[in-house]
């Protein structure tokens, strides 16, 4: 959910992000995975529905 906040740790470091924007693309999508802003962010995927291939859901995050 948008506003959301979560911690990754990476390398023995802590990063804190809040959700900026979710949202499902088709499968074959991959325009996010190239960058397009010069912002940090954080984007996780996984499948849509879950247990398929048919879509992804893609959570994009900030620094927070």
């Amino acid at each position: 959910t948008v506003g959301d906040t979560f911690s990754v740790w990476f390398w023995g470091r802590e990063f804190h992000y809040t959700v900026s924007e979710a949202k499902v693309v088709e499968a074959d999508d991959v325009s996010f995975l190239t960058p397009q802003t010069t912002t940090d962010q954080l984007i996780l995927q996984t499948c849509w529905p879950p247990g398929t291939s048919w879509k992804r859901f893609l959570v994009i995050a900030k620094p927070s």
